[in-house]
């Protein structure tokens, strides 16, 4: 099973995701807002800060629209490690940066 890890961030925040690829597609999505806390779903963080608790809801509605464009798993699948891409269509853009690829035989969970 082939998987890659990006990050994807904006000026504030960030968010790691792990994903299976598989028949031109980003599957099996696994979203960390850091440590070692990974979900299936994009994380629903609370702030007790109004403003911070704002910028991060724009951040996730950013997120959620990039993977509603229908060249979403182009995007993820073609970048090379290291390599940066920037998603404009957010009210603050997002750089998507490819941190690793891996195979692996099996996910325990």
């Amino acid at each position: 099973m082939e998987r890659a890890v990006w990050i994807i961030l904006n000026k504030n925040f960030s968010l790691t995701l792990d994903s299976e690829i598989k028949d031109g597609e980003i599957r099996d999505k696994k979203f960390s807002p850091g440590s070692d806390i990974w979900t299936e779903e994009i994380p629903r963080l609370g702030f007790s800060d109004e403003k911070v608790q704002n910028d991060y809801e724009k951040f996730i509605s950013d997120i959620e629209s990039l993977f509603n464009e229908s060249s979403v798993n182009e995007v993820f699948i073609n970048a090379k490690i290291g390599e940066e891409s920037e998603y404009i269509n957010a009210e603050t853009p997002l750089v998507i940066r490819k941190i690793e690829e891996y195979t692996v035989d099996e996910i325990i969970k």
